[in-house]
Parts: structure tokens; sequence; C-alpha cells
């Protein structure tokens, strides 16, 4: 079992500085093996076809949002293990961890019930606004929903020890795990996608039951790490898991405005997709073609991210807001220049990135130019995603919630829908409101950390 990392006292740039790169490689590298999970499903799935393509993309976005509804428990438990952990709590820690699990499973299985059942109409409502819907892509992303939906719940308890692991100061575990999850994910895609052997070729729906397998694996190590109470975190099975009314209204403090946040975001992203799914095929999959090769880039950012959150998050546990404030300035220094190097490379050569994921030489061409304009918002992205995240550790959801909602629903919508629905730009102009949405996140939430009013902010 990785041991957990609690901050140091020092102040020197250099101790800070190793400690977030001990936090932030292990979460960079699983970020990497998350990523390919959704590289491999686009880059297999999109040999069978625009269509094939195109329906896993919508599909994938409405799991997406189902994930986000669990955005309460996930950032309000990390927020409340990475304070208790830096001011040395480990009982409230490892209570905190046991509620969140008692509160996805009675959350998550019915919802996720209620998903199985109607996901031809949630698939056909994502295509609402194309005139002509193209049935094929409706019948692939429904019969990749129909799959993955009831599996969910299981990756829902995996990501929530998960961010405990990660709140505590263990980004270690989460990587090897996600990595043994990933190699079950694409060899069950090579058998399952093509067929090999006895087994037959099952197109998406081998892509869904081969992400299912590798969630299913995942959970199993995961639940293997923390049970037997060997580490700081731990699970037993005389524990005790009945409600604790105290420990969830902590993480429903601090959760429900990200609730809100991750709702409201993937709400607007929803109506982006729509926007986007009123075009043609070609549009719908270049955009979820130019979306994966410039997930790579989300790599490094969500790994300064997750160590912003887990040094700023334990230094205010600890009583020292200095060193909070250090630490999230460090994370987005660190995080912007890798992420500019990123930018440098999408720019220079957009055609090779978007290669690897689609032989159509429509696709590549429209997302090409896709990719190459949001190369220039790179290291806009990597502040948004380190002051985000440092803001979150520290239980300050709820400013982070109003600048999310600014960005998506006052630039990102507002500017696609004009750009793209109502000029000849189309999917270029969907994703020039992109860029500038990330600009302006980028400058509020560099308000916002710079006002120091989150460390005053009680968990």
């Amino acid at each position: 079992m990785a041991e957990i990392q609690r901050v140091s006292p020092s102040l020197d740039q250099g101790s800070l500085r190793r400690q977030v790169m001990s936090l932030a490689w292990p979460a960079v590298i699983e970020n990497l093996l998350v990523m390919s999970v959704g590289i491999a499903d686009t880059a297999m799935v999109g040999r069978l076809g625009a269509a094939y393509l195109a329906g896993v993309e919508l599909a994938s976005r409405l799991v997406n949002f189902a994930v986000a509804i669990f955005a309460a428990i996930l950032i309000g438990t990390t927020a409340l293990v990475a304070r208790s952990i830096g001011a040395n709590d480990k009982e409230t820690a490892n209570e905190a961890m046991r509620q969140a699990l008692v509160l996805v499973t009675i959350i998550g299985v019915p919802l996720l019930f209620l998903g199985t059942l109607y996901a031809e109409d949630c698939v056909a409502f994502m295509m609402a606004m194309q005139e002509f819907p193209d049935s094929a892509v409706i019948e692939a992303g429904t019969t990749y929903l129909r799959i993955m939906v009831p599996f969910l719940v299981f990756a829902l308890l995996m990501m929530t020890i998960n961010s405990c692991l990660r709140g505590a100061g263990d980004t270690r575990t989460p990587m090897v795990i996600t990595g043994i999850s990933n190699v079950v994910n694409i060899v069950g895609n090579y058998i399952l996608i093509y067929g090999a052997g006895p087994v037959p070729a099952m197109g998406v729906a081998g892509a869904a039951w081969a992400t299912n397998m590798s969630w299913l694996m995942g959970l199993f190590l995961v639940f293997k790490n923390v049970y037997g109470g060997r580490g700081v975190l731990s699970l037993r099975v005389h524990g005790h898991f009945s409600f604790n009314a105290e420990i969830v209204r902590r993480i429903v403090r601090v959760g429900i405005p990200a609730a809100v946040e991750q709702g409201l975001m993937r709400s607007a992203q929803l109506i982006y997709g729509m926007i986007v799914a009123g075009m043609d095929t070609v549009s719908i999959a270049a955009h979820a073609v130019a979306l994966t090769a410039e997930s790579i880039s989300f790599m490094p950012g969500a790994g300064f991210s997750l160590a912003a959150t887990t040094l700023v998050g334990q230094s205010l546990g600890a009583g020292d807001p200095e060193r909070a404030e250090r630490s999230g300035y460090e994370s987005g220094k660190m995080a912007t220049l890798v992420m500019t190097g990123m930018g440098v490379l999408f720019f220079a050569f957009p055609r090779f990135f978007v290669g690897l994921f689609s032989r159509d030489p429509d696709v590549i061409d429209l997302a090409a130019q896709c990719l190459r304009i949001v190369a220039i918002s790179q290291p806009a992205l990597a502040w948004v995603m380190t002051l985000a995240g440092g803001l979150r550790g520290v239980g300050d959801t709820r400013w982070v919630m109003v600048i999310t909602v600014l960005g998506f629903w006052g630039v990102r919508v507002t500017l696609a829908y004009i750009l793209a629905a109502s000029t000849d730009l189309g999917l270029i102009g969907a994703w020039i409101a992109m860029v500038l949405d990330l600009f302006v996140r980028a400058l509020l939430l560099a308000w916002r950390f710079r006002q120091g009013g989150w460390k005053k902010i009680e968990v």
C-alpha cells in the first residue's frame, strides 16, 4: 500500500515544487491511462465508421452528465479528507469515505436504472436540433449506452475511493489501479469489437463491454487496497456504515455547490453537444476526434490540479494559509509550462494527432482545424484546472460554481449558438466559443484566488 503523504511544513520553493511533482506525476500518468480508455474507444470504434463514432460520442456525453450528478459526494468528500488528514484527524477521514460509498450506492442504483430504461430517448434528444437525425448514429449510441449505464455504479464507487486516496495524498495507488484497468479495457476492445478466435465481432457493443470489465477490475483492486485497516484510509467488514448526519452534512455543505456547478456545466456541454449534433455526421465525428486529441493535454493539467487540491486543502487544514496559497500558484505555473508545450505541438502538427483517431479525410481536415484553434488556449486551461482544483480542495465550491456557470453558459453556449448555428462557421465557430470561455474563466479564477476569501472557509 502506498504511504499517505501529508504536506511538509517547509515554505522553501524547492521543497514545495518537489511535493507538487510527487503528487502530480502519478496523477498525470493516471490521467494518461484514463484518457487512453476514451482514446482506445475512439480509435477502435472510429474504424467502424463515422456513424458509430458519432453515436459513441453522444452516449459518452450522457455518461459524463450522469457522473456529474455525483460531484457533490466526490468533491465534498475529497475536501473533507484533505482537511482531516492535514489536521491529523484520521477517524474523520475514514468516516467520510464510508459515508460517501453509502451515498453513491443509494443514489446511483435507481438513477442508473432509469438511464438504462430511457437510453434511446436520451440519445435521440441529443440530436433534437438535427432536422433529419441519422438513425445509424442513434442506434449505435443507444447500444453503447444501454450496456454501460448499469455498470456505471461500479465506476462511481471506484472513483469515490480514489478521490479519498488523492485527498489523503496518495496519488500512486489510483495510478496503478487505473493502469491495470486500462490494460483490461484495451485488450477487451481489441477482442470484443473486432472478434478474435471463438469470440465474435461485437462492434460498438464490444467497446461498451470492455469498458465495463475495466470498471469491475478497478473496483475490485481499489477495495482490496483499502480493506483491512492497513493504511490511514481503510474499510472493514464490521465498520460502521450507518448514516452519519454530521459527516454527511459536512460533505454536502461543500458538495452541493460543486454538484450544481457540475450539473450546470454538463448541461451546458449537452446543449453545446446538441448544437454540434445539429450539424452533419462529419462535423459530429470531427468534433469527437478533436476533443479526444485535445484530451491528451488534460492529463498534465489534471495531475497538477489534483496536486493543488491536496496541497491547498491539507495546508489550510494544518492552519497554514500562506503555504496553501503558494501551493496553488506553484501548481499553476508548472501546469502552464507543460500545457503550453502541448499547445505548440497541437498547433504545429494537428493532422498527426487527429489522424490517430480517424482515417476519414473529411473528418481529419475539419478536426485538424479545430485542434489548431484550441491550441492557443492551453495556458488558460492550465490555470483553470489548477486554480479550480485548489479552491475545491479548501471547500470554496460556491465561487467555482459561479465562475463555471458564467463561462459555460454566458460565453461557450451563447457564442457557440451565435457562431455555429447562426453563421457559416459551423463547427469552427463552436470551437472559437470554447476557447473564449477558457480565457474568461482563467481570469475570473485568478481574481478569486488572489482575493483570498477562501482562506476563511470552514469544512
